[in-house]
């Protein structure tokens, strides 16, 4: 978006001309869910509030299997949340949370899951729930000294929330002489994926004695969030205390505080094995205490899989394993220096653990000149349930020490580099901190192998909600990796009854492109999730050709103070039949379309609206945001002449986009691209309608 395209946007949102104010049509924007846990073997209640209107709701989607919803009645009073902007007159007032009843299933992972509300207006942002075992019960009334403390049992999961500022919340509990409890918190990890919300959470606990003594604190153990393990000498009452580290609050910072006497383990090592395997591993955490070993079953599935131990006849919470078919190698101490490095050969899986401060492990292999190597640390990744403390870095040497090729947070903050050999020879990988920190937790899985042609996928948004007879736009990203060249076959799987998605390949020279969603004019109201798929062809390091089948991650966007855009990986892609939509058809002519290089041409644009929606309407072939570009289908080296198109329509129907060719443009044939009409909720957020897509070339 140019300067004076965005100038013109936000002058007419603060002066309210031609309706940029909330759409006809919005979408509940979800914030937080109270209580934020629910037991497994359980049907609870629970409300999910949030932004917008959450009227109409008649659907949840859950991710996974093992959980189901009904909509519960609201219960009296609703749960504290934001204030909304009163209602204008004659227009009903919107509901801001929803009551839902859910049953978890007894052989449901605890952990983490997403969810969406499906209503008649939209699907929802991403909502987390945290599954438990045990029993859940909810901070009440005033308990911000010590002596107002709640009660709580042991084992149970206290939900709560830091609600206000200099917020303090006290849990009193008894134990006995001897009695190891695990304390965890889950607060800032489950605000990573909501839509809107301008500040986070930092939790932190303190433990106290009566006597107000302090007894053991943690903050920031699974990034923000806290866990503490204490053994107690003497039996009696104690004090847990949860706040914000710098006493900040809001209303919509809900926590799942775990108090158990159960054995828990933080980390496993090692932590990968092959498929089918049974390991044995070392329990981190307070499951150690009862038994130092324990052997686990791994799935022939590979990936990342959340299991739970057998420790002392009790199963512990779930432990992050990695399924690999690699050869798997355990590193060997000591291995601080080169010269001490433990041998492997490519392909392998390293397991391994920097054991204290200033620890560094060192691994000697072969390389072949020229024949590139990756080497990928799997540990700690925001937003994954691999939760290693180890801030790594990695490192290549030669013989003389002198470092080659190092990486330090390639994924969040896990490093990843590619190596390609200048000579035949012995080399050295080191891993180590960033921070030169180690210690128990610090637990690490390095997937070494050949650099082998691959290519990953995203899409942005997340979720499609169009009414019967209406079109919205996905673009789906390819980032092509290890001299990968070739175009990608994009597929959509799942989607509901009378909704289709047009064919897409993304062509070698381009790194995205876009599916238009439509839903046909008897399309029902439905909602499901969906999976988005990429196939291509590729020739491996030794000249064989390999089907290459990957899965799309879905990009929500989250919006920052200011009203920046930015997008956070999700596990649910979504789609829902919705009722009429603010904008019925956007026409596009013609439907076909050729450039010359140098040359350049005009789409002519008419929307079809419903009756009642009469607000301002902008019309654009990219998604982007403030300036920012998030999804561009156009080939390379063509571009929108915006003095020469008309995209404002303000309350009109017909603009224009006039395309050009830059001289030295490229022939390419037969790109999917389409128009859009943006119809904005407020002035950071907006929903996209799309024509049916144009077939545009470049063609001398």
């Amino acid at each position: 978006m140019n300067k004076s395209r965005l100038s013109l946007f936000c002058l007419l949102y603060l002066l309210g001309l031609g309706g940029f104010s909330h759409a006809q049509t919005s979408y509940p924007m979800i914030t937080h869910t109270s209580p934020a846990a629910v037991q497994r073997g359980k049907t609870s209640e629970v409300t999910v509030s949030g932004q917008m209107d959450f009227s109409g709701v008649y659907k949840i989607l859950f991710e996974g299997q093992g959980l189901t919803a009904e909509v519960a009645p609201t219960p009296n009073p609703p749960s504290p949340v934001p204030q909304q902007k009163p209602s204008k007159p004659g227009k009903k007032p919107q509901i801001s949370s929803v009551n839902l009843k859910i049953t978890v299933s007894p052989d449901v992972v605890p952990g983490v899951r997403d969810f969406r509300l499906a209503s008649s207006s939209g699907i929802s942002s991403i909502g987390q729930l945290v599954i438990v075992d045990e029993p859940v019960v909810r901070e009440s009334g005033d308990n911000n000294t010590p002596d107002k403390a709640n009660p709580i049992p042991v084992p149970c999961v206290v939900c709560g929330a830091i609600e206000a500022v200099e917020d303090v919340d006290y849990f009193k509990f008894h134990v006995d002489a001897g009695q190891t409890l695990t304390f965890e918190v889950y607060c800032a990890r489950i605000q990573d994926k909501i839509h809107d919300l301008q500040k986070h959470a930092d939790p932190m606990i303190t433990l106290y004695d009566l006597d107000g003594r302090e007894l053991a604190a943690n903050d920031d153990f699974y990034f923000a969030d806290p866990l503490l393990t204490y053994t107690f000498p003497k039996a009696g009452d104690y004090l847990i205390q949860a706040r914000d580290s710098k006493y900040e609050g809001d209303p919509r910072w809900v926590y799942a505080l775990l108090v158990t006497d159960r054995p828990c383990v933080s980390q496993v090592y090692p932590m990968a094995g092959n498929p089918g395997q049974t390991l044995d591993v070392e329990p981190v955490g307070s499951a150690r205490l009862k038994q130092p070993r324990a052997s686990v079953q791994l799935p022939d599935t590979p990936g990342l899989h959340e299991l739970q131990l057998e420790v002392a006849g009790v199963k512990t919470n779930p432990g992050s394993f990695i399924v690999s078919p690699l050869p798997q190698v355990l590193e060997k101490e000591p291995n601080d220096t080169p010269e001490q490095a433990t041998p492997i050969a490519i392909p392998c899986g390293i397991n391994g653990r920097i054991g204290q401060p200033r620890d560094m492990d060192h691994f000697v292999f072969k390389g072949i000149k020229g024949k590139a190597i990756r080497f990928e640390v799997k540990a700690r990744r925001f937003g994954t349930a691999l939760q290693s403390s180890l801030d790594s870095v990695l490192d290549v040497l030669d013989k003389k020490g002198t470092v080659l090729a190092n990486n330090d947070d390639a994924f969040g903050k896990d490093a990843m580099l590619v190596f390609t050999p200048p000579t035949d020879g012995d080399y050295i990988l080191r891993i180590r901190d960033l921070n030169s920190k180690g210690g128990d937790t610090a637990v690490y899985y390095i997937e070494a192998d050949w650099a082998k042609p691959d290519f990953t996928l995203r899409c942005d948004p997340d979720k499609a909600m169009i009414g019967p007879g209406s079109s919205t736009p996905w673009y789906v990203h390819a980032t092509r990796t290890n001299g990968f060249v070739g175009p990608i076959k994009i597929e959509v799987q799942g989607l509901p009854k009378g909704v289709s998605a047009t064919a897409l390949v993304i062509p070698p020279t381009m790194t995205q492109g876009v599916v238009v969603l439509t839903a046909s004019e008897d399309a029902p109201r439905d909602a499901a999730n969906v999976q988005i798929v990429g196939t291509a062809t590729a020739k491996t390091p030794d000249g064989k050709e390999e089907t290459l089948t990957r899965t799309v991650t879905p990009n929500e966007e989250i919006y920052f103070p200011g009203g920046g855009r930015g997008v956070f990986d999700v596990r649910l892609q979504s789609v829902a039949v919705t009722n009429p939509s603010d904008i019925r058809n956007v026409i596009a002519k013609p439907d076909v379309l050729t450039l010359k290089p140098g040359g350049e041409a005009r789409i002519d644009v008419t929307i079809q609206r419903r009756p009642d929606y009469d607000k301002t309407v902008s019309i654009d072939i990219l998604m982007q945001h403030l300036g920012s570009v998030f999804g561009n289908p156009l080939p390379p080296g063509v571009t929108i002449d915006e003095s020469k198109s008309k995209t404002l329509l303000g309350t009109g129907n017909q603009g224009h986009i006039v395309l050009k060719a830059a001289a030295n443009a490229a022939p390419i044939e037969n790109v999917p691209i389409s128009v859009l009409a943006h119809v904005s909720i407020n002035f950071v957020v907006k929903l996209s309608y799309s024509s049916p897509p144009i077939m545009l070339s470049v063609k001398n």
